[in-house]
């Protein structure tokens, strides 16, 4: 009697597994590293990052929000008041902050998601001795992306209704410490640190666990970890620039 080889599962569609790192990350992550097609979600994930970025700076009170963080930001860097003339300059420009806004998010996150792949793949496959190829990693990566698109696109109607704006966003870990300076280093810090980009990690282990065949406990702790450190030498150097 023969035996029937057993067909491995069709990866999900476009939008079926961007839903599947929201609801269902082990089991969409499965079908996905063994097919990997990382350029589509990246894609899917820039439009969506693109639309909640610029949405907020489309509306006169988001502009105004946008422009007294980029003064404020600009003095404390600098040590001195910003004269009349850039004033005008800076404040014409956010004319076109919306797209340019728009237009970063299709450089900036495909080339950190590039980067952050390449040392992860670096880590487990040269150090732990793992056989993934970079375009598993990449995948990995890039569908985790997903939950940082989705805060970005929550996170727009917020910062409109209040009349604010933000580049991480209104889910972040300084809304728990409203007291704070906003250019104390410890603000600077909760403010880097969003909720979407602790679930995100915590995904991003998850799909690494999948793709190494690894428990994803210690890949969570690790990744989580890196990404604190990471924010927290963020905020020490911009912390040092600003002089606090």
């Amino acid at each position: 009697m023969s035996e029937t080889a057993a067909v491995p599962a069709a990866a999900p569609g476009l939008f079926a597994r961007a839903l599947g790192m929201i609801v269902s990350p082990t089991d969409t992550f499965r079908p996905v590293v063994a097919t990997p097609r990382p350029v589509g979600i990246l894609f899917l994930v820039c439009v969506v990052m693109a639309i909640g970025v610029s949405l907020p700076l489309m509306t006169e009170a988001g502009q105004q929000a946008a422009l007294a963080t980029q003064v404020a930001q600009t003095e404390r860097i600098t040590g001195q008041p910003m004269s009349s003339d850039q004033y005008v300059q800076m404040q014409q420009g956010m004319a076109y902050g919306r797209y340019f806004a728009a237009g970063s998010m299709f450089v900036v996150i495909p080339v950190m998601t590039v980067l952050f792949s390449a040392l992860y793949w670096a880590f487990f496959n040269i150090v732990l001795g793992g056989s993934a190829s970079f375009g598993q990693v990449l995948t990995v990566n890039a569908h985790s992306q997903v939950i940082t698109a989705l805060g970005t696109l929550l996170g727009a109607p917020v910062q409109i209704l209040q009349g604010t704006f933000s580049q991480t966003g209104p889910f972040n870990l300084g809304a728990l410490a409203p007291m704070l300076d906003p250019a104390s280093g410890l603000a600077i810090f909760l403010g880097a640190v969003t909720f979407f980009g602790l679930w995100q990690t915590i995904v991003s282990g998850i799909g690494l666990g999948v793709l190494y065949r690894r428990r994803p406990f210690g890949i969570i702790l690790g990744l989580l970890i890196f990404y604190l450190g990471l924010t927290g030498l963020f905020t020490a150097g911009l912390s040092s620039v600003m002089g606090r």
